[in-house]
Formats: structure tokens, C-alpha cells, sequence
């Protein structure tokens, strides 16, 4: 047994008696095993391409070593804790087995206090976030140590253990961003949420979480405009922050971007920073609208893909058949209007960063590759290459959910490699700090 399943298994010994619990009545070792079994089975036969992001051999060994130890009965969530280990070794955001979301939000119905406090990762200490709530009793970058008394390091290492995601540093966000939820996964959740914390200051405080106050101070918006004032001589940039491509919500993103376009052209910005480094991905029709008020030319967000066909992409690739692989060049071309009104000229940048994923990302390598806008930041924790489509499957016994995609996409450059998006203006820091930064940067190009 490894250290981190030795400390969750004291973990879940030491749960705090009020542990409640909304879950399915526990399955036996023999219907999960078959579960396993038939996960292993669908990610080979969906996936087009598994070592394009893991060490098969790998993974293959890990199904087999996880069968083996399962033993004794098991809840939905105990379930996910043991299978959920393998999530990592996937080494991609989109092959995962998901967290059971309905039984953490049955839990919060049951009167389960959620965890509403938000937090950063740096290194191995859990850091109350920046967008605290400022009537919060917990200062902005205060570390904490424990968590109704077990220690926060060792929660987080059993969380990483679980996440998915390319790199260290996207599953880093991945838990960050759903912090709450993997809490609950971890310990079955508690009547409230005691916590010891080192200030600032440096002082040490035990503090009992409030949600009332400890929660973020402003509710996260899918997309904002601000302006910031540069001189007199500059007048003001503008900055466009668009922290998701939802397929659902095209119709609402459309209207705002052209709204924000047609303020930012009549308050005459000369500079426009592009915030997508939250943006977790979504739907091209979306990048694509966005990428019109930038250009009139002619591009496409891939060069390569290989593909498993499936009957919803077979008419494409006449004579393909259904299961099928295949490895071929294949653009898709946008051509945006000659014209449009409100389209800017100025300059523009479009800043990146670990929740850089999906169509994010391939916004971003689209504007390399084509010169539309140079890319800032940090760089992205997922690859510039990315798989996408992403499938769905639900376990028969436990009803967890896992995922797989049907594409490995090849960037409009031709690079195959397995690298990040590297950015054109690498930038570090707090976001604001990197706006700041970027501004001056495009300010001493003119």
C-alpha cells in the first residue's frame, strides 16, 4: 500500500462521526472488477491514439494491479477513490474517470456544508486565493495547514493522486478549481469545516470556515470587457476576458462580442489584451466569431487529425468503417468577412496560462501559427496538440462516468511535438501584473 492510500485510509477512519453521506447502497469487489474491466476495454476501443499521451504498457498494468486489489464493498465515492488513481497516468484532460458530481451535490442538498473558501496550489501548500471575499477572516495568501485537523499537504497530495490532466501543473489546477468537490471525494464531507492557518503576518489561527464570507468576492462571470486608462497621448486598452467557449452558450457569446467590439471601437482603445487564461475550452463556432473582429484571413485551427471513426464522423470519410483508424491530412478552413464592422486594428495580444485548454488552446496556436496576435504569459500546462471529441461512457455497476476522445489533432504549423504553447511574450506573476506588463510590452512595439 502506498503512502497516500495509507494516509486515506487513516483518513477515512479518523472522518469526524457526522460524516454524511447521500450515496448508492456499496457494490462487492466482483461488479467493480467488471466495471474496471469493461473501462479498460472502451478507452482502447474509442481512443484513435493512446500514446499520443500515455505509456500504454503503463496504464495496461495498472488496470490489472487495480483489479487485483480491489476487496470487500464499496460506495459510489469509495469507488471513484480507488479507481480515480488511475487518472494521472492518462497524461490528457480529456481521458478521465469523473468525479461522482450527483452525489456531491445529493450531499449538499442533505445540508453537507460545502467548502466555499478559494484556494491556490504552490508547491505543496494550499494558499486562500487572491479573489477572496474581503469580508473574509482569512487574508488573501494565507496558508493552510489543516483541514478539520488533518493536514493539508497530505489532502492535496491524495487529490493529485486522482486528478487528470497533461501535466503536474494542469492537474494542479484541475484540484485547485475543483477543490470542494475532491475534499468531499476524500473524506465523505463533515458537519463544518475547521481550519489552522498561518496569516501573512505569520501568525497562526484556527478558524472555522463561514460561507457566508468565505467564498470568493465577486461571482465568476463566462465573460467580461474592462478598460484600463493608459495617458493621454494612448487613451485606454481594453481587456477582453472570455473564460469559456460553451457550445451551449454560442448565442449569448455572439451578442456579447459583438457588443464589446463595438464599445471598444466607439471608446477608440488602441490596445486589446485577450484573457483566456481560464478558458477551459468549448466549441470553434465560438473562437471563430472572435477571431473574425481580429482578421480577414483565411485560417484553419488544424493541419493533421487522426481519427477513430464512429457513425457520427463515417459520412465524412466516405468508404470508412466504423471503428476504424485513420491518420490523414485534414484542414478546416474559416474565411472570415472582407469586412466587418467594429473589426480591430489595433494592437493585440492574447494572454495564457495553466487553465489555458481545449479550443483555448487552439485558439492560441491559431494565432501563432497564422500571426493574428502574439501569445503572452506564462505558457499552458496542456499541449499545443490536442486530442478532442470528446465520448462518454457509464459504468453498468457503480455508474461512474469515464471519458475518451476520438481525435488527436495536429496544429495548423505541422509541429507534432508534445510541447506546451509557448508564448511569443513570456510573462509571470499575478494576472494583473501580467496585463500591466503586456501593455507596456505593446506600447514600446509602436
Amino acid at each position: 500500500m502506498t503512502k497516500v492510500h495509507s494516509w486515506f485510509a487513516a483518513l477515512v477512519l479518523a472522518c469526524l462521526p457526522a460524516c454524511a453521506s447521500a450515496e448508492p447502497a456499496a457494490l462487492p469487489a466482483e461488479a467493480l472488477i467488471e466495471d474496471v474491466t469493461d473501462w479498460q476495454d472502451w478507452l482502447f476501443a474509442t481512443h484513435p491514439q493512446p500514446e499520443f499521451s500515455m505509456d500504454v504498457a503503463t496504464v495496461d498494468a495498472a488496470f490489472h494491479a487495480l483489479r487485483e486489489r480491489l476487496d470487500g464493498r464499496y460506495t459510489r465515492r469509495e469507488a471513484w477513490l480507488e479507481l480515480a488513481t488511475l487518472n494521472p497516468l492518462f497524461a490528457d484532460g480529456h481521458v478521465t474517470l469523473r468525479l461522482p458530481q450527483a452525489d456531491y451535490e445529493a450531499w449538499l442538498v442533505d445540508g453537507g456544508p460545502a467548502f466555499t473558501l478559494p484556494v491556490r496550489i504552490i508547491g505543496n501548500r494550499l494558499i486562500v486565493g487572491t479573489i477572496v471575499d474581503p469580508a473574509s477572516a482569512l487574508a488573501a495568501g494565507s496558508e493552510i495547514t489543516h483541514i478539520n485537523g488533518q493536514p493539508a499537504g497530505a489532502i492535496l497530495a491524495a487529490a493529485l493522486a486522482r486528478a487528470n490532466g497533461d501535466t503536474p501543473g494542469l492537474r494542479a489546477h484541475v484540484v485547485e478549481t475543483r477543490f470542494p468537490r475532491f475534499l468531499w471525494a476524500l473524506t465523505g464531507g463533515a458537519e463544518a469545516w475547521q481550519l489552522d492557518v498561518i496569516r501573512p503576518d505569520g501568525s497562526i489561527a484556527s478558524h472555522q470556515l463561514d460561507p457566508a464570507s468565505d467564498r470568493a468576492g465577486t461571482a465568476p462571470q463566462p465573460w467580461s470587457l474592462d478598460f484600463m486608462h493608459i495617458d493621454a497621448a494612448q487613451g485606454e486598452a481594453a481587456i477582453l476576458t472570455l473564460n469559456t467557449f460553451m457550445p451551449t452558450l454560442e448565442s449569448g457569446f455572439a451578442a456579447f462580442i459583438d457588443a464589446s467590439f463595438a464599445e471598444i471601437d466607439a471608446r477608440g482603445a488602441a490596445i486589446l489584451i485577450i484573457d483566456i487564461s481560464e478558458n477551459g475550452g468549448g466549441a470553434h463556432q465560438l473562437s471563430d466569431h472572435l477571431l473574425a473582429y481580429l482578421t480577414d484571413q483565411r485560417h484553419t485551427p488544424i493541419s493533421a487529425v487522426t481519427a477513430r471513426i464512429t457513425p457520427e464522423n463515417q459520412p465524412l470519410v466516405p468508404g470508412a468503417r466504423i471503428g476504424e483508424i485513420l491518420s490523414l491530412p485534414f484542414a478546416q478552413w474559416v474565411e472570415p468577412p472582407a469586412s466587418l464592422d467594429h473589426r480591430f486594428t489595433g494592437r493585440v495580444a492574447f494572454l495564457v496560462g495553466a487553465g489555458t485548454y481545449s479550443q483555448a488552446i487552439v485558439l492560441a496556436t491559431t494565432a501563432q501559427d497564422f500571426n493574428i496576435a502574439p501569445v503572452a504569459g506564462p505558457g499552458t500546462e496542456g499541449r499545443a496538440n490536442s486530442t478532442g471529441q470528446v465520448q462518454f461512457h457509464t459504468l453498468a455497476h457503480s455508474g461512474l462516468e469515464v471519458a475518451a476522445p476520438i481525435y488527436v489533432f495536429t496544429r495548423a504549423s505541422g509541429d507534432t511535438s508534445s510541447a506546451p504553447v509557448v508564448p511569443d511574450i513570456p510573462l509571470s506573476g499575478p494576472r494583473e501584473a501580467q496585463i500591466s506588463a503586456l501593455i507596456a510590452h505593446l506600447l514600446a512595439d509602436d
